[in-house]
């Protein structure tokens, strides 16, 4: 028996000009929203995001664990994002733990927390996702997953760019993050893919993000120097 959706999710829903048929789906009897259909809300709701606070970062491990606080007007809430390969398929962990995070939060800042979640939560309701269901987050191996790109997907559409700008962003949010040269290294090493992505399609960017980490590997060292 599929669960009753909550007329304040459909009335959201349609002030982005959605409904429950396009924005998402019903797993088990728990109702899950796109993270497409969760960043059109936070747009309309004007809802705005403070930089993260990182509380775990392991390259080595595929960890990652991060507090978000959002705003929307004069209310504020925060929440926990977490990846790791228990929880998490995914080949970019920082990312998928910012998504999960910032997701919360903007379930929270609604009010709908508990009545619905969003796809990103678990593995399962994305394994869950009907066919018909498009533009949603899912696993590497599939060609609708933005922040996964392969090279062979890139040919300049608007899709692309905003995956470039994502892995981009992954690597400006986290190379400052690394404590050490182990893990710093480690971060490098283990988003080699993603880096060979920027540097073929956009090497500005590479280049921006190559100097970031020659940046953070000086400051490592310097710091290291001075104990």
């Amino acid at each position: 028996m599929k669960r009753d959706i909550p007329e304040k999710v459909t009335e959201t829903l349609k002030d982005i000009g959605m409904n429950v048929s396009t924005a998402g789906w019903d797993c088990h009897g728990t109702f899950v929203l796109l993270h497409k259909a969760l960043e059109k809300v936070a747009v309309k709701n004007k809802i705005t995001f403070d930089k993260p606070e990182i509380l775990e970062c392991n390259s080595e491990r595929r960890i990652a664990s991060l507090i978000v606080t959002g705003h929307m007007g004069d209310k504020s809430e925060w929440s926990i994002g977490e990846a790791s390969p228990s929880n998490n398929k995914n080949s970019y962990p920082y990312a998928m733990a910012e998504k999960r995070a910032k997701d919360r939060v903007i379930l929270k800042l609604l009010g709908l927390h508990g009545d619905v979640y969003a796809e990103d939560e678990a593995d399962s309701f994305k394994e869950e996702r009907p066919k018909d269901i498009k533009g949603g987050t899912v696993d590497p191996d599939d060609l609708d997953d933005e922040p996964e790109v392969k090279v062979n997907q890139i040919d300049g559409s608007k899709k692309d760019v905003k995956g470039l700008a994502m892995i981009k962003e992954v690597f400006i949010q986290f190379l400052p993050s690394q404590n050490n040269r182990t893990d710093l290294v480690g971060f490098w090493k283990n988003n080699q893919e993603a880096r060979e992505i920027l540097k073929e399609k956009s090497p500005k960017d590479y280049e921006e993000v190559e100097q970031l980490f020659k940046e953070r590997a000086n400051e490592i060292a310097s710091n290291k120097g001075d104990n």
